[in-house]
């Protein structure tokens, strides 16, 4: 990040968030993790608990919330109807 910049959503968020809603929406959601977007730092943890939060804000709207790490693709949690479940290996 330049000293000019400011922090850029998706091409600088650790993480993001694929809701399926039971409307039939699909949102994806790129994490916040940094306080300001001129802060020297960021962290993945402010991300993550802003996704907990939007995660319980959703609640029984979102039938299925899976959280990924962006910069290996890897899913790092699950949700059904806002309460996390085990995260199955074999699942695609």
């Amino acid at each position: 990040m330049g000293a000019s910049q400011g922090w850029k959503l998706k091409h600088d968020s650790e993480t993001k968030l694929i809701v399926w809603f039971a409307d039939g929406n699909i949102r994806t959601l790129y994490s916040i993790d940094w306080n300001y977007k001129f802060s020297k730092t960021k962290k993945r943890e402010i991300g993550l608990a802003r996704f907990y939060k939007k995660i319980e804000d959703y609640g029984e709207k979102a039938i299925t919330a899976e959280i990924y790490d962006m910069s290996s693709g890897m899913r790092i949690a699950k949700f059904r109807r806002g309460e996390e479940v085990a995260i199955n290996q074999n699942e695609y």
